[in-house]
């Protein structure tokens, strides 16, 4: 038996795992890399083409870092960053 951690679930039901990546935005599919910080959340996700399957750039999948920012403070003017990333 693993130790355990009070308030930690033993495991994750398909729909709540799913909702994690929705609250973002996202499908599981989409995502190679889901990462929460405490500045916000950072994804790496996979380009999509115009029929919704992931796009293919001549060296594989194409891929976009994502970052969706926690506002703290009414001053906070940042929003959602997307920066393509080189394969």
């Amino acid at each position: 038996m693993s130790k355990t951690i009070e308030g930690v679930p033993e495991f994750l039901t398909p729909e709540q795992y799913s909702s994690l990546f929705a609250a973002c935005g996202f499908t599981p599919d989409l995502v190679r890399e889901l990462r929460l910080a405490p500045d916000g959340v950072h994804a790496l996700v996979f380009d999509l083409d115009e029929n919704g399957r992931r796009y293919l750039d001549g060296r594989g999948c194409a891929k976009h870092r994502v970052f969706i920012p926690v506002r703290r403070v009414p001053e906070d003017e940042r929003t959602a960053r997307i920066t393509p990333v080189q394969n």
